[in-house]
């Protein structure tokens, strides 16, 4: 009887070292992710300060393609806002889209949050 007990002690070591294992992987795996959030997100401030300071057209086909992009989401929320009543208490119907970047803003907002654009 004590070899049996003995195999179920060494058994529930086992399992309770994979569940720590396995705890281990999934706590890693989330800590890369959000240093590579961090990561894309640095890379995105450094693309807009270089399209701030170069101007998108000297990224050749990629500065063309983000300029069409801009184009597109500006025309598709210039519809939206046609179709959206404005919010109440509001004039100029709330809350709105950075024209420089298309990062939404709320209502009294003076700069934008993503690349500091002036908003109107």
């Amino acid at each position: 009887m004590g070899a049996f007990i003995d195999s179920l002690k060494t058994s529930a070591k086992v399992g309770a070292d994979e569940v720590k294992k396995s705890m281990r992987i999934n706590q890693l795996q989330s800590e890369i992710s959000q240093l590579e959030k961090k990561q894309n997100d640095i890379y995105a401030s450094i693309g807009r300060m270089a399209v701030e300071s170069d101007g998108l057209y000297k990224f050749g086909d990629v500065g063309t393609e983000l300029a069409g992009l801009q184009d597109e989401a500006a025309t598709k929320r210039a519809e939206l806002n046609e179709l959206k009543p404005p919010a109440e208490g509001s004039a100029d119907g709330g809350d709105g889209f950075c024209k420089n970047c298309g990062t939404k803003y709320t209502a009294g907002t003076k700069f934008c949050s993503s690349c500091g654009a002036k908003l109107t």
